[in-house]
């Protein structure tokens, strides 16, 4: 029989994929309204963010399921899923700066530009 416990645990996993799934059928809708390309939506912060936090949501469940199952998986495979959960979780705070500073809409590789220009004349 299944625990409380387990049953919370591997919500979080599937609650991260079904987070990736649901970015990207909404961002699916929302390039066809703007007749944009994947390419131009990858970079924008209105998607990446709620991806990352998707792909933490994955990366915690998978560790937390890997460090409390019956036979324990190998430290390592623990520590590698927490780390990535941590890379993701800086990722979302540095779209999420970028996005309030310069629009959700504004591609990231514009805005390195427009940096320089700035800068430069």
């Amino acid at each position: 029989m299944f625990s409380l416990q387990e049953i919370f645990i591997d919500a979080l996993w599937i609650i991260g994929l079904a987070g990736v799934l649901a970015t990207l059928s909404y961002m699916n809708w929302y390039r066809s309204n703007n007749r944009w390309t994947w390419r131009r939506l990858f970079t924008l912060p209105r998607m990446l963010i709620p991806l990352c936090v998707s792909m933490e949501f994955f990366c915690i469940g998978v560790a937390v399921n890997g460090l409390l199952a019956a036979p324990p998986a190998p430290w390592w495979e623990t520590a590698a899923w927490s780390a990535l959960a941590v890379l993701f979780a800086i990722q979302t705070v540095a779209y999420g700066i970028a996005g309030v500073r310069n629009g959700w809409d504004t591609p990231l590789e514009e805005r390195d530009d427009d940096e320089r220009t700035k800068y430069s004349g």
